[in-house]
């Protein structure tokens, strides 16, 4: 058969259609370690005790998720400075928001017909081509994310001294919601995008075809929370 699209096109949508196949769901946020097995102490915290959510996320969403509305955390990570670790653990929940969007995307490529359609010959199981773009349209989908909404802040302050860390870090974490309508309107968005960046006409209409029920992906994800 005759290829009908450019290279980059061709590149492009193998890449989301393995993307599709190959790729797993954004791991689940995993709960916190039981006191015993930490390495460090916890000097002080804010609020005390630590919420329900941060001690076992997983078990908070399976409680509470699939309401209208998904819940995400954030984590810093250890920083020095306990206001900027917060900005940067929302930034994290805002990114698995999107890195979901994402996922569901490149998932409903793969199950299409436009799935079967090209093959990149160069490069069929590239990896770092795979995360490139499924990050290259996260990170488009966090410049109009919109209606998060925070619900729960928790900050840290531990001492690593015990094993030769340093003796003052903090980590914090910050809980996200976002209703089911925001959420859906943002995998729209994010839908158009993917088609924005082909710019082999033919190539552009397989994808659109394949991501006009986008809406279908949404439901099916919404009936599995």
């Amino acid at each position: 058969m005759k290829a009908i699209y450019s290279k980059g096109s061709m590149v492009l949508i193998a890449v989301l259609i393995m993307v599709g196949c190959s790729s797993t769901p954004p791991a689940p946020d995993v709960p916190v370690m039981k006191e015993t097995e930490r390495d460090y102490i916890v000097r002080d915290r804010n609020p005390e005790p630590a919420p329900d959510w941060f001690r076992d996320f997983s078990k908070f969403k399976r409680d509470i998720d699939g309401k209208g509305m998904s819940y995400f955390m954030g984590e810093s990570g250890d920083v020095s400075d306990r206001i900027a670790g917060c900005s940067m653990a929302d930034l994290e929940g805002r990114k698995k928001i999107a890195q979901l969007i994402a996922y569901l995307i490149t998932s409903k490529i793969a199950t299409s017909r436009s799935g079967m359609l090209v093959i990149d010959k160069d490069n069929p199981n590239d990896p770092g081509l795979r995360h490139h773009y499924e990050e290259q349209l996260a990170g488009k989908t966090l410049a109009f994310l919109s209606g998060t909404k925070e619900f729960g802040v928790y900050w840290e302050e531990r001492d690593y001294s015990k094993v030769g860390g340093k003796r003052r870090v903090y980590n914090c974490a910050v809980a996200l919601s976002i209703d089911d309508k925001s959420l859906n309107e943002a995998l729209r968005r994010a839908a158009q995008k993917t088609t924005e960046v082909i710019e082999d006409k033919e190539a552009k209409a397989a994808v659109k075809e394949a991501l006009k029920d986008i809406d279908a992906a949404f439901k099916e994800y919404s009936s599995k929370r």
